[in-house]
């Protein structure tokens, strides 16, 4: 039989028409199941009279949708109103190809204005980098006995987005770095400056051979009151020959000791350079960011509150970001549609495949929050435990965590409709979205390699009792800047016998630490345990109940009902005084596994301070932390460079999204620069931030936006007058274009650069500028003088 012709073109046997015509009447008999659980015959299916062809039974509707009746399913569906939670649509992308957010789109005098501001605030950093650099040039021009003008330097071949790091310190490399011709071994101009002086970090004991005379450096991180920074076996050794070639280390430092390290440039050469004479030559005649407080903070009150998120002023975030405060934004989920995050609901956006037998796929690996130690578990059980609690073989409770998920791929592919909410309910998506115009890592090229920066999710088991475990995230720093939000919360309650386990696990755990049990630490240890069962004693009688944590720094009262985690976060410049008490108190914190060594007392990631360290630490060094209660829906902004650390009141869902703004890139490199000051083996040793490729970048993007801009307006008589700084420029006023008068004032500033900063260029470059200012700035008066006649 010949096959017959569709009436789209496709042809098709009798085989595949009876198929088809299976799957129609398949798909009629499917239109009056429940969406949900595509069943009929459990409970009565309510028809959506918007759409017409969805419906869900009074089961699903009772299980999956708790805040909605039968008669607002007839109204509108959940599908209608997006929130449907079926496993279909959880793993639907369609919300995400159509996901516009009004807060991005910016006009061009905002990108102008917001294009200058990156330029002032990042220019110092970027300064510092470029003469970095240029010192290197120098030694280089000296080693090869040339001048400065007259170094030609080979380009090193890197495939575009290789991430391309430092093999001695692991940071990446930012422009110009050493190789060696044999093994490709990489050094970064800052390990180059090191091992001239005489030392470098990462070692027990540094020499360096130079003309026969050995230099030995004995200097340590301020870790060295606890431990070394590294106890590695062996001495690192570097040869400096013929006026301080850098020789290629040997092998047990991953070179060859035989090539030496060639002086080498990623971008062309002079490039940065020209760049950074371009971003200073740029009009920044832009507003100052204002330092003094404002009404949401006070001296006696550290803590303050943003009033809303709709309409909050982005000069006064920025006031506190430029200040390195935290922000408190409540209520974000008031701009989501509302879409579930309730544990099983989120079990089944987990699952990769319903029918898989592939037990990885279907198993978390959490932190015990008892031992912190790794386990696997189940995911069904994990989400089960999440609200109705979890015991061990022992009877005893299970806090669990599970951090920073998923660990290898994008949210965003996973729950791609749990995306999309996190995104519409960010504060200032100017700053915390991943294409915000002052998020720093937008500005990178699209074919680069990007920092991971989130967002990731956490889930977290939580009890409202402080008796020595809890689902804590303990003091550290972040990535970079970092807005949290706390999108669901689940109570757990814990029955007498729970309890009484639970002091008697700890009772245990104090006796075995032999640094920990004395007589003030056991006195402690009673009387928090009685405040805690009188607190329990109120809160049975009916009582409200207030969190003595949160009584110093909160103005609110404790809603017991909508609280979720305690959070402390540390001012930047309180963080030598918390190190040097951590390094003095260390013993004094309890440990089901003892800190063999401690390299640093923040970036272990090994302590949490409970109310009496934080008492102490007031009562010694007098400082105190920020601290405040995170309530469902509010979303938490912690700067780059502060401390912090959290308690789960109760079960608790968390989305956590870094960003990198202009104002904290001077705390992202201090941070950079004590990660690389780390041992090789750390775990925070990896520059996963990269903050000098962002800076580049965003200057880069920012020069030439403006350059743009510029040259539009400079071909265009009819273009829009534009502000310029805080004066409004227009053309009928002026007698000229803006763009003429802008380069006027940008041409005598790059020469009155010249002139009294010559002696920091190059010669021929100084000779090279000069003249060509003299022939734009004779070429724009000759422009203007026949456009005006």
């Amino acid at each position: 039989m010949m096959p017959l012709k569709s009436s789209n073109g496709e042809t098709s046997s009798a085989g595949n028409m009876q198929m088809n015509g299976h799957n129609l009447k398949r798909k009629s008999i499917d239109s009056t199941n429940c969406h949900q659980c595509h069943r009929n015959d459990k409970e009565k299916v309510v028809r959506c009279t918007k759409c017409k062809h969805r419906g869900y039974c009074i089961l699903c509707i009772n299980k999956w949708y708790r805040g909605l009746q039968e008669a607002d399913f007839a109204e509108t569906c959940a599908g209608c109103r997006k929130i449907c939670n079926c496993t279909a649509c959880i793993h639907s992308d369609l919300e995400n190809k159509d996901l516009f957010i009004p807060d991005l789109q910016l006009d061009i005098n905002k990108k102008v204005q917001y294009s200058k501001y990156i330029i002032r605030v990042l220019l110092p950093s970027f300064r510092k980098f470029v003469v970095e650099q240029n010192i290197e040039r120098e030694e280089e021009a000296r080693i090869q006995g040339v001048s400065v003008a007259g170094l030609q330097l080979p380009k090193a071949n890197f495939i575009h987005g290789d991430k391309v790091k430092c093999d001695n310190c692991k940071t990446a490399i930012f422009d110009i770095h050493r190789s060696c011709l044999n093994c490709m071994y990489k050094l970064c101009v800052t390990c180059c400056r090191e091992i001239r002086n005489g030392f470098q970090w990462g070692n027990d004991k540094y020499h360096v051979h130079h003309g026969g005379r050995t230099f030995t450096s004995n200097d340590r991180f301020s870790a060295a009151a606890c431990c070394s920074m590294d106890h590695t076996s062996f001495t690192s050794e570097w040869k400096l020959i013929d006026r301080g070639t850098i020789v290629c280390p040997p092998e047990v430092m991953g070179g060859c000791a035989h090539g030496n390290l060639v002086l080498k440039s990623t971008y062309p050469d002079n490039w940065v350079s020209e760049l950074l004479i371009k971003a200073e030559s740029v009009d920044l005649e832009v507003g100052e960011v204002s330092e003094e407080a404002c009404s949401c903070s006070g001296s006696a009150v550290r803590n303050f509150r943003c009033p809303t998120v709709v309409g909050v002023d982005q000069k006064h975030f920025q006031r506190h970001l430029y200040k390195g405060e935290p922000v408190i934004v409540p209520d974000v989920l008031s701009r989501t549609t509302g879409l579930s995050w309730e544990p099983l609901v989120m079990w089944r956006g987990c699952r990769k495949s319903r029918r898989t037998n592939d037990a990885r796929i279907l198993e978390f690996s959490v932190t015990n929050c008892v031992n912190w130690c790794k386990e696997t578990i189940n995911m069904h059980q994990f989400f089960n435990g999440y609200s109705e609690g979890l015991l061990d073989s022992e009877g005893r409770p299970k806090i669990l965590k599970l951090e920073d998920w998923p660990p290898t791929e994008s949210f965003q592919e996973r729950l791609p409709r749990h995306f999309v909410e996190f995104i519409r309910c960010l504060p200032f998506k100017l700053y915390t979205h991943q294409a915000g115009y002052l998020n720093m890592p937008a500005k990178t090229p699209k074919k680069s390699l990007k920092p991971d920066l989130g967002p990731k999710i956490c889930f977290a088991y939580g009890v409202n009792e402080d008796l020595g475990f809890c689902s804590a995230t303990k003091l550290q720093y972040a990535l970079s800047d970092m807005v949290n939000v706390l999108m669901h919360t689940a109570a757990t309650s814990l029955n007498p016998e729970e309890l009484s386990t639970i002091v008697e696990l700890g009772r245990k755990h104090i006796a075995q630490d032999p640094v920990v049990f004395s007589v003030s630490n056991w006195k402690a240890y009673q009387d928090a345990t009685r405040n805690q069962q009188f607190e329990r004693e109120i809160k049975n009688k009916g009582k409200e109940k207030f969190d003595p944590s949160t009584s110093g720094n909160n103005d609110q009262s404790f809603d017991e009902q909508k609280c979720g985690a305690i959070w402390d976060i540390f001012r930047r410049q309180d963080v030598p005084k918390l190190e040097h008490y951590l390094r003095r108190h260390y013993g004094e914190f309890r440990r089901i596994v003892p800190l063999q060594q401690l390299v640093h007392p923040i970036h272990e990631k090994a302590f949490y301070l409970t109310m009496e360290h934080k008492r102490k630490l007031k009562d010694e060094y007098g400082i105190e932390p920020w601290t405040f209660v995170q309530r469902l829906g509010d979303a938490v902004l912690v700067p780059a460079g502060c401390p912090y650390q959290a308690r789960n009141l109760k079960s608790c869902t968390s989305m956590s999204i870094d960003f990198v703004s202009a104002e904290s890139v001077g705390q992202c490199i201090r941070l950079s620069t004590e990660y690389r000051r780390l041992p090789k083996n750390h775990s925070c040793k990896e520059d996963k931030l990269q903050v000098k490729g962002l800076v580049l970048s965003a200057v880069c993007q920012a020069v030439q936006y403006l350059d743009k801009i510029d040259a539009i307006t400079l071909r265009s008589p009819f273009a829009p007058p534009f502000e310029h700084g805080n004066v409004r420029h227009n053309p009928a006023q002026q007698g000229e274009r803006p763009s003429t008068l802008q380069m006027r004032r940008e041409l005598e500033r790059m020469k009155l650069a010249l002139v009294t900063k010559g002696h920091l260029f190059q010669p021929h470059m100084k000779e090279y500028l000069l003249k060509e200012i003299t022939l734009l700035t004779n070429k724009i008066n000759s422009s203007a003088g026949s456009s005006s006649s």
